[in-house]
């Protein structure tokens, strides 16, 4: 039905970018690609995109979808027209709800993840969708529950295989041997992994498999917890549970996150070693610009030329934390800005962060991108101005500049969609206000 109705609006109006855009969801929906891609190439981005995406021309449907996030408020009016043909459409409310969500109008998000699941009760995509703006505005009641749909989607998180039973709150742990075991990005393990602690306190005797990366940082978490790698996890566990599902068992609220910065340290040696290094002289301030490429991290990295308002204030010094993708922007530098770097033996492979770590604490102030290094600075409890964009992370909720997950860290948010100068602009006059204190 929705498909004859979208070919008669398209032979009404050959030229309406929305009657095309409906034929083609349609048309994607009765697993017709081939038709369908050819209908999204009259249409916008944001329907040709999925097509292209199905029929294996991925590098296209990266433009295509590149194309479409800066044509929001059109796709929002494509994905209303198919829902206007069929209400029942999933596919089209998901949809819309991502891209309600993206316009940071989480109700609305929530609403349309409602109507996706009315249709389709067991869409595993849409109940994961739906979790994220629940987190992002504090409801955690209802979006830790949610969350767990994050197991069940096409690319699954957090579903690693077993032979243990799931620990889930229900059974006391004393005596118990738990494995916990990483899901997601570093910055995730980071966040994640004081939750170890909690489960320690309870008895269990506890192992926490972490990717190898993070094993020298995290191997000294704490007494009573055994960190591994990734391929190391024992057999002989009683009960395992994922990081990220660890607030769920425990009921966290926002009022209850446990926060006991620091819960990780840096090595005294490195820290008095790159003390000598950085010296005392002037404001010291560690930064780091960009993070991971992946899709999920679009639009959270900095141009390391935004820190430049910062680098123009006298006394301040800018001090490089920064390694990996990104780095050849310090060949770049605007002029009136110079950033120091710690030179090649500054978190050498092998040794992830623990030069940051010690680094961070012979710094002042650390501001940073949404990256691993702000949840290493939180977890160190050093000072840290966290800049976000304007949809953020759900773990950094809304309106708010303060961070109920690190006591220490200060958010600076931007006003528009890619608006860095603003960003800036504020941390420039935070910066000049802390001199004068």
């Amino acid at each position: 039905d929705a498909l004859a109705g979208a070919e008669r609006a398209v032979a009404l109006q050959p030229d309406l970018a929305e009657a095309h855009a409906s034929r083609a969801l349609a048309l994607y929906e009765l697993g017709r690609l081939a038709e369908a891609l050819a209908a999204s190439d009259k249409a916008l981005a944001a329907s040709r995109a999925l097509a292209l995406y199905e029929v294996g021309r991925l590098a296209e449907a990266l433009a295509a979808s590149d194309k479409a996030l800066d044509q929001p408020d059109a796709a929002l009016a494509c994905y209303d027209a198919a829902i206007a043909l069929k209400p029942g459409l999933a596919q089209a409310w998901l949809n819309r709800g991502n891209i309600l969500f993206g316009l940071m109008r989480p109700e609305e998000a929530l609403a349309s993840y409602d109507a996706a699941l009315a249709s389709r009760p067991d869409d595993a995509e849409a109940a994961y969708a739906r979790s994220i703006p629940l987190l992002q505005l504090g409801r955690f009641a209802e979006g830790w529950p949610a969350y767990e749909a994050r197991k069940r989607t096409k690319e699954p998180v957090g579903a690693a295989l077993h032979p243990q039973p799931l620990w889930t709150g229900d059974v006391p742990l004393a005596g118990r041997r738990v494995l916990l075991h990483a899901e997601q990005g570093l910055g995730d393990t980071i966040q994640f992994c004081r939750y170890a602690l909690l489960v320690r306190d309870l008895g269990a005797q506890v192992t926490l498999s972490v990717p190898d990366a993070l094993l020298p940082l995290l191997g000294q978490l704490g007494p009573g917890i055994a960190v591994v790698g990734m391929g190391a996890a024992p057999a002989d566990a009683d009960l395992h549970c994922p990081l990220l599902s660890l607030p769920l068992a425990f009921g966290t609220t926002p009022a209850t996150i446990p926060a006991p910065v620091p819960y990780l340290r840096a090595e005294p040696d490195r820290v008095a070693r790159w003390r000598v290094r950085i010296g005392d002289q002037g404001l010291r301030i560690g930064i780091c610009w960009q993070g991971s490429t992946a899709r999920v991290d679009r639009g959270r990295s900095v141009p390391l030329a935004a820190f430049l308002p910062v680098a123009r204030i006298p006394g301040v010094r800018l001090i490089s934390l920064h390694r990996g993708v990104g780095e050849a922007q310090l060949a770049a530098l605007p002029e009136g800005m110079a950033v120091e770097t710690l030179g090649e033996e500054f978190d050498p492979p092998g040794s992830a962060f623990l030069d940051t770590a010690a680094a961070m604490q012979a710094c002042d102030l650390v501001i940073t991108s949404d990256t691993a290094v702000a949840h290493l600075a939180g977890a160190l409890g050093v000072p840290t101005w966290l800049v976000l964009k304007q949809a953020p992370d759900w773990r950094w909720m809304l309106g708010r500049e303060d961070s109920p997950w690190y006591p220490t860290m200060r958010l600076f948010r931007q006003q528009a969609a890619g608006d860095w100068a603003g960003v800036f602009a504020r941390v420039a006059g935070a910066v000049q206000e802390l001199q004068r204190d």
